[in-house]
């Protein structure tokens, strides 16, 4: 099971950054934020909006009707399907070498998985596992949330770099590319070798929360470099915050590939960063809304999802209990 940071503790160490007037993470693997009085306010009043941070929690029913409207033409899969990856996902924060990781491990579809490949940097910290599943014919890369303090660091590094090279004008966030970067060339070495002795294969990226962030730069490093693996790589994230601007989501959507990110209710997480750097989101969300529907929006058509939540409703409970996790 991934970790769970106590949301006091959240909560102090974010007050103390606000009264320092500096960039703020509010929870595990997420990217922190710029929250002071001025920038918050847009979106929801401060006073509410502490309130939230502190008690860790926020509305517990639907506020409108608004989240039983899927986005109309909305691309959509089965909940088993998205439990199944959410549970790969959640392996990450503890398999190593073999397919042993507790109650993620035994999710059903995850029979006969067998992990080829496992990092774990110790410098800039970033932690993950190849695995194929000869049951379903899927190479699945998952990429682990925050779990130590060189996350964190990397959580906090928000500015954004210039990334890839050949999509024009991409910018992504600096702290989660260069967690990425420092395995990036093993990752894709392993899977570009994978995917040729097992033709037939899809490629699955994952991840959790910062995972997912990373799972999501590795389907745009490995496409711009071996696009005729494209059409293989479908990428499923749970709680990952805004990863990525306006010409990099672009180029997501352009693959024209299977893309699910899973929003668990009220999951302050994927609204983050909440100041106006220039990170969008992509692909097609799956809001499991307070009434445990699945709805799904196509890209740029979020507001029928987690977005037509007022702030006040986001917590940090939600980030931790997407189902398989």
């Amino acid at each position: 099971m991934k970790p769970v940071i106590s949301a006091t503790i959240r909560a102090a160490l974010c007050i103390a950054f606000l009264i320092g007037s500096t960039s703020c993470s509010l929870i595990p693997g997420m990217a922190p934020s710029n929250v002071l009085a001025d920038k918050v306010v847009k979106r929801a009043s401060l006073l509410d909006f502490l309130i939230t941070i502190l008690t860790g929690s926020g509305n517990t029913a639907a506020p409108d009707m608004r989240d039983t409207l899927p986005s109309p033409n909305a691309p959509a899969v089965p909940q088993d399907t998205l439990d199944l990856y959410a549970a790969y996902s959640g392996a990450a924060y503890n398999v190593s070498t073999s397919w042993d990781c507790g109650t993620e491990c035994q999710h059903p579809g995850t029979e006969g998985t067998v992990v080829m490949y496992h990092w774990n940097t110790p410098l800039v910290t970033s932690t993950g596992y190849i695995a194929i599943n000869s049951n379903i014919k899927t190479i699945v890369v998952a990429f682990r949330g925050s779990n130590e303090p060189g996350d964190w660091v990397q959580d906090f590094e928000l500015e954004p770099t210039n990334w890839p090279d050949n999509i024009s004008g991409s910018s992504v966030v600096s702290g989660f590319l260069s967690g990425y970067l420092i395995t990036s060339a093993q990752v894709i070495q392993t899977v570009v070798s994978l995917s040729a002795k097992f033709p037939g294969y899809t490629i699955v990226a994952t991840g959790h929360s910062l995972g997912g962030s990373r799972a999501s730069l590795f389907v745009a490093d490995l496409t711009t470099k071996y696009p005729d693996l494209a059409s293989r790589v479908q990428l499923f994230t749970y709680g990952q915050a805004k990863c990525g601007n306006q010409a990099f989501a672009q180029y997501m959507d352009s693959l024209d590939i299977q893309i699910f990110r899973e929003v668990n209710k009220g999951d302050i997480t994927p609204h983050l960063p909440f100041d106006n750097r220039p990170y969008v989101h992509f692909g097609t969300e799956a809001w499991v809304t307070f009434s445990d529907q699945t709805v799904f929006c196509k890209s740029g058509e979020y507001d029928h999802c987690s977005a037509s939540l007022p702030p006040a409703s986001y917590n940090f409970a939600d980030h931790s209990t997407y189902k398989g996790l």
